[in-house]
């Protein structure tokens, strides 16, 4: 990975000070200098500096007590007072549950990395989010990136609802009824 972080600001939302020390080192080793990673220890405290800053990447643990880490991307996402409801947010957690990746992937999380985690793991997702950059959804229910990553695990097989039309859909609930 060959990028310039020297402007890159990063706010780390850890409940833990030893945790966060932790990320801010391996930043560090990422060559994101230590004046352009911020802290937080609670959603409050992390949207209030987001409001404050202009942080480029946010990194947010689960935050147990019960998900707070889903109720900060919420907030960012979703608050009309968030500066920017774009920004990429990567979730750690000490689960790599299906239930838990699926409720962060669907309140807008960017990427998701599971705790016991390498300074390479952060940085080949560093580098996922800067050069696989997907398109945002903005909907009613769902702001965050596209869920959809065709890239992975080759290209999807199923039938293509969206693609069909109307006409497809109303024929095919007609067949069904």
């Amino acid at each position: 990975m060959a990028y310039d972080f020297k402007n890159v600001n990063i706010l780390v939302v850890e409940c833990s000070s030893s945790m966060y020390q932790l990320l801010k080192t391996v930043l560090n080793m990422l060559t994101i200098p230590n004046k352009n990673v911020y802290d937080a220890y609670t959603p409050k405290e992390a949207f209030g500096k987001f409001l404050s800053v202009k942080h480029d990447l946010i990194i947010t643990d689960w935050l147990e007590n019960p998900d707070r880490g889903i109720e900060l991307t919420r907030m960012i996402r979703q608050n009309p007072k968030s500066p920017n409801p774009y920004v990429p947010i990567i979730m750690t957690a000490g689960s790599g549950h299906i239930h838990r990746v699926i409720k962060a992937r669907d309140v807008g999380v960017s990427d998701y990395v599971v705790k016991p985690f390498s300074a390479q793991v952060l940085a080949n997702r560093l580098s996922r989010i800067i050069e696989d950059n997907r398109q945002f959804v903005v909907c009613e229910k769902y702001v965050g990136p596209d869920r959809r990553r065709p890239h992975i695990k080759g290209k999807y097989d199923g039938p293509e609802r969206r693609v069909a039309g109307i006409d497809a859909v109303e024929a095919s609930s007609a067949q069904h009824a």
